[in-house]
């Protein structure tokens, strides 16, 4: 059963050996290869998307590629597929800020997960990934 997430920069977690335990969502931009990572992860789930705030910044460059309502809704079928087994989710993407910071904030809260107070996260991708898990777990309240 998911008991925490953290989220982290892409160097470290190419550099943290995978566990049994543990799942991993690697965000990497669409324009730069994937995260080199280290095998016994549980689970690995790959998704390419640019850190766009379209919430803080509509008006963003029109060559950058935001996560869409699809990829959120993979990643939240994801998380929420993990088995019990799976304690600990670690998400990472190139800093460990923005992007990796609001999936992370997201599943925790959604899944009532202790969580820090934290705030320099992406509004756009916390508001997709979190609508995605509640639409999952509570569907009628989304209606």
């Amino acid at each position: 059963m998911l008991r925490r997430v953290i989220f982290i920069s892409q160097s470290r977690a190419e550099g943290m050996r995978g566990r049994p335990s543990r799942a991993l969502i690697s965000i990497t931009a669409p324009s730069q290869p994937p995260a080199a990572l280290q095998d016994n992860w549980h689970s690995v789930f790959r998704i390419a998307f640019d850190d766009a705030d379209l919430v803080r910044f509509p008006d963003d460059d029109p060559g950058v590629r935001p996560l869409t309502v699809a990829q959120a809704a993979s990643m939240a079928e994801f998380v929420l597929g993990l088995p019990p087994a799976v304690g600990t989710l670690v998400v990472h993407c190139k800093f460990g800020v923005s992007r990796s910071g609001a999936v992370a904030k997201a599943v925790a809260q959604c899944m009532r997960l202790p969580f820090p107070d934290y705030n320099e996260h992406n509004r756009f991708v916390f508001d997709l990934v979190a609508g995605e898990i509640l639409a999952k777990t509570h569907p009628l309240d989304n209606a």
